[in-house]
């Protein structure tokens, strides 16, 4: 096997193990990853890719620079960053198409490089948001707190399935039925797993009186999961520090565990 043979090998392998990683890693490293890549592709890009370009394309490049100067004046930082981003993308997306057309040599090869290692990332990291989006959550079952905190031992397997979940960060769901003497709320809650090994919990709850239990809804997102001990014979896991306040009247988000007392038979 020639050494031109084996350094394409060694390529394709370098490049699926990073598409790997990418698939893996999440939208936070992917975000990271194309900046650094793009901070680099972009000096390259721009310094060969110029030899190719006549004079009014420079001359385009200075009023563009010009207009982004006014544009950042009047719309502030954030606009600024936004127009210059914009402004060097699009250089760096018409130099690097120069470079791969009629560049030869080493920048030619780094930019190509660079462009396909770009590609790699994006389709990786699209392929992992797809199967993200589209693979079904592990439930957990349904559990339902009484008046007082009533409990059955089904719910508090339910309940307890979704805090071990919690504990690792496993991505899964849980619905409880709060059932109290003048309000019924369904909450649904799900461990979200985060990019950094740790999670977040979600609830979406519907409420209202008995006569209609759906009357009201309210979404909230929660970084954190408690232990509340109340009355004797009740303890319970609460979502705590919720972003975004539970709406007026909802009943509070509780997931039951096998201390409560049991449900009334029948």
């Amino acid at each position: 096997m020639g050494g031109r043979v084996q350094y394409r090998i060694f390529r394709v392998v370098l490049l699926l193990a990073w598409a790997a990683l990418c698939f893996w890693a999440g939208l936070g490293f992917a975000l990271v990853a194309s900046l650094l890549l793009l901070a680099v592709l972009a000096p390259v890009a721009l310094f060969a890719g110029h030899r190719f370009v006549n004079r009014w394309y420079v001359i385009g490049e200075l009023v563009a620079l010009v207009a982004a100067v006014v544009i950042s004046v009047v719309t502030g930082f954030v606009g600024a960053g936004i127009t210059f981003a914009v402004l060097v993308g699009g250089d760096t997306l018409i130099c690097s198409v120069l470079m791969l057309t009629r560049g030869r040599g080493a920048f030619r090869n780094v930019t190509r490089t660079l462009l396909v290692i770009l590609a790699t990332l994006g389709v990786a990291t699209g392929a992992a948001t797809v199967t993200a989006a589209i693979a079904p959550v592990p439930f957990c079952g349904s559990a339902a707190v009484g008046a007082g905190g009533a409990t059955s031992d089904g719910s508090a397997l339910a309940a307890q399935c979704f805090v071990t979940d919690a504990e690792t960060c496993v991505p899964s769901t849980l619905t409880v039925h709060d059932i109290g003497v003048d309000e019924l709320a369904t909450h649904r809650y799900r461990v979200v797993a985060d990019n950094d090994a740790s999670c977040h919990f979600t609830d979406s709850v519907t409420y209202g009186p008995p006569s209609d239990p759906s009357r009201d809804s309210a979404s909230y997102d929660c970084p954190a999961l408690t232990d509340q001990v109340g009355a004797p014979g009740e303890q319970e896991i609460k979502l705590v520090q919720c972003a975004g306040a539970v709406a007026t009247g909802a009943a509070a988000p509780i997931i039951p565990l096998n201390a409560y007392q049991p449900l009334p038979p029948g």
